[in-house]
């Protein structure tokens, strides 16, 4: 009974921080559309965003962020269905077909715009330098994970866009981690230069940390299975005609 109550409180305890990072996410993404009120038009003086880019929020970084506040959004909504409709046999031809126009949002609009606003990002060339990796896999994974679909092989498919979903869901703890840094009074370029690479790096490593865990198991247990059975012999049909 104490050798199944541990693994028991481990999926309670992974089940609650999965649905309190939930909540948590959809939480942070109503606040973000909730700040598009002072986009339209855009108010310098309410949106703390917008704040100091009255002279620079002009020609194609203007057309960028609009761009951006339509398909960013967009693109996590869809990855979402996207991650949790793959698989299911009931949901493959929308899947199929989301599928696409998430290639293509991403493609023509989200990594266009990101790249764009990146060059505008506060606290310099460090944090600007890290939005525009980030933009650049983006785009990368979601091709990565169309060419696998494409050859067949799903697994990989599923393990590359995972990747992109959670590129475009960093932002999300982007966010938290500003609202955490100013609460604190520990706000300052150098915790926003950190915070614009740690805010999808993080999130990557962790999963790539799963990947990891999970095959190293999946290996011990086939090598626990082969020592049990190494000995073990099948018998032939001849063997067993014999023995009836």
């Amino acid at each position: 009974m104490e050798q199944n109550a541990h693994p028991n409180r481990s999926g309670r305890l992974i089940r609650v921080l999965f649905w309190g990072g939930v909540i948590v996410s959809i939480k942070v993404f109503l606040a973000i559309l909730y700040q598009y009120r002072w986009y339209f038009p855009a108010d310098f003086d309410a949106s703390p965003f917008l704040a100091g880019r009255r002279f620079s929020f002009v020609g194609l970084y203007r057309w960028a962020f609009y761009l951006h506040l339509f398909a960013g959004p967009a693109a996590l909504i869809l990855g979402t269905f996207l991650l949790f409709s793959g698989g299911k046999p009931r949901w493959r031809r929308v899947h199929r077909t989301l599928g696409k126009t998430q290639c293509a949002l991403i493609g023509l609009m989200v990594v266009p715009s990101g790249l764009v606003m990146s060059l505008q990002a506060y606290a310099g060339p460090i944090a600007q330098l890290g939005f525009i990796v980030q933009s650049i896999l983006t785009g990368a994974t979601i091709l990565v994970a169309v060419s696998f679909v494409r050859a067949g092989n799903l697994a990989a498919h599923r393990r590359w866009a995972t990747r992109c979903y959670l590129l475009l869901w960093s932002p999300l703890l982007l966010r938290v981690v500003a609202g955490l840094m100013i609460v604190s009074n520990l706000e300052s370029e150098w915790t926003y230069r950190l915070n614009a690479w740690l805010s999808w790096l993080v999130p990557l490593a962790v999963y790539e940390w799963v990947l990891i865990s999970s095959r190293a198991e999946m290996r011990s247990k086939n090598a626990v299975l082969r020592f049990l059975f190494a000995d073990a012999k099948i018998p032939t049909q001849a063997e067993n005609r014999s023995t009836a």
